[in-house]
């Protein structure tokens, strides 16, 4: 049996152990909240000896797969996914025939990453993923545990990014945004700037934080444009489910290392998942929660030392360099880490989580 060791601490650990105290951190970690329960409740049912309905459902799906049954869980789950992010991403289904479950967005980023590395050597020319500084840590690792190259810029040159990004090179962005939880107004434009310099699409959406904004945009995430190659995307973040690992992707043309995911998939987590978005529309959940987030913030900027103030995803929260005394907490919540004048960014989830019920062990029965 294999023993567990502990990890090697991915960050200062005095100052880890600093913001984890004040009730943030500095890695996003997803929110389990009452409604995620719920769900999970009213899909599993409650009766083992002689199951219920929502128990009979549940186990039943999981039968018969020579029928091919199987596959309307996922068709069905994607369909809806899309017709329930319409509110704030537009996509023309019809533009993204291939689509496959994931597990979580991940496994959705790294299939596209290694298989932009697989083209580059069967095309014969140099991959490059390029990113902005600050963005998901994935992109990078992923690309660079392939052997590509990544290529960092700074968001303020977009534009200049946007005109000169090498025609065969892989572009990979989050919007709403990783870097500091908000939706990136520019980002539309920079899509369009993608699309008037390649023949090919070079643009892997990642629209993880979907369902975690309170508003409607001014103008919907673009992924109909003609630079997005892929959409990534995922549950884990809007409804708390990172370990259920429900996502997935839309692509605009076959992804053979995907291809087995048609069998391969988790029907559990498929289930939640069509479930989550049948309770909860894409604004419900930030909605019910954004009090909270604003008063987690409160709370936690003053035991911090720390002007924050809530980020449009409701999970996070951001402060400018102004904002505290305090130069080596500064560093190490900064966002790129290396740019003097990249705000802070925290994540709420643990004050958040305290605050609404939903952390530590759950009661045991009284009786």
């Amino acid at each position: 049996m294999n023993e567990r060791t502990t990890p090697p601490a991915i960050h200062d650990p005095e100052l880890d152990r600093r913001v984890k105290d004040a009730g943030a951190s500095k890695t996003v970690y997803a929110l389990v909240t009452p409604e995620t329960e719920a769900a999970k409740h009213a899909m599993l049912g409650n009766c083992l000896a002689s199951p219920d309905a929502a128990r009979r459902h549940h186990l039943e799906q999981f039968r018969d797969a020579w029928t091919g049954k199987q596959f309307a869980l996922h068709e069905a789950f994607l369909a809806r996914w899309m017709a329930w992010a319409n509110p704030v991403v537009a996509i023309q289904p019809a533009g993204f025939p291939w689509r496959y479950p994931t597990a979580g967005g991940s496994e959705a980023i790294f299939h596209v990453i290694t298989a932009y590395g697989n083209r580059a050597r069967s095309e014969r020319f140099d991959p490059e993923v390029h990113v902005f500084r600050g963005e998901y840590e994935g992109y990078k690792a992923y690309a660079e545990a392939c052997g590509i190259s990544v290529v960092e810029h700074d968001r303020a040159d977009w534009e200049k990014v946007g005109r000169s990004l090498p025609p065969t090179a892989l572009f990979c962005i989050s919007q709403p945004s990783a870097i500091d939880g908000n939706v990136w107004p520019q980002a539309n434009a920079f899509f369009d700037l993608l699309s008037a310099g390649a023949a090919k699409p070079r643009l892997l959406l990642d629209v993880t934080y979907v369902g975690s904004i309170t508003e409607a945009l001014a103008s919907r995430i673009a992924a109909d444009s003609p630079a997005v190659q892929a959409v990534a995307f995922s549950l884990s973040k809007p409804f708390g489910v990172y370990y259920d690992r429900i996502g997935g992707i839309l692509c605009r043309e076959a992804m053979p290392s995907l291809f087995g995911n048609q069998w391969f998939k988790n029907l559990t987590s498929l289930q939640l998942g069509l479930a989550l978005i049948e309770r909860h529309d894409v604004f419900d959940l930030p909605r019910r929660y954004r009090s909270v987030q604003r008063e987690a913030a409160v709370q936690v900027g003053r035991r911090l030392g720390i002007a924050l103030e809530p980020s449009d995803v409701t999970i996070l929260a951001q402060a400018s360099q102004a904002d505290t005394s305090d130069p080596a907490l500064a560093a190490f919540l900064r966002r790129p880490a290396n740019h003097p004048q990249a705000r802070l960014r925290v994540c709420l989830t643990p004050a958040m989580a305290q605050m609404i019920g939903t952390a530590g062990p759950i009661p045991g029965d009284a009786s």
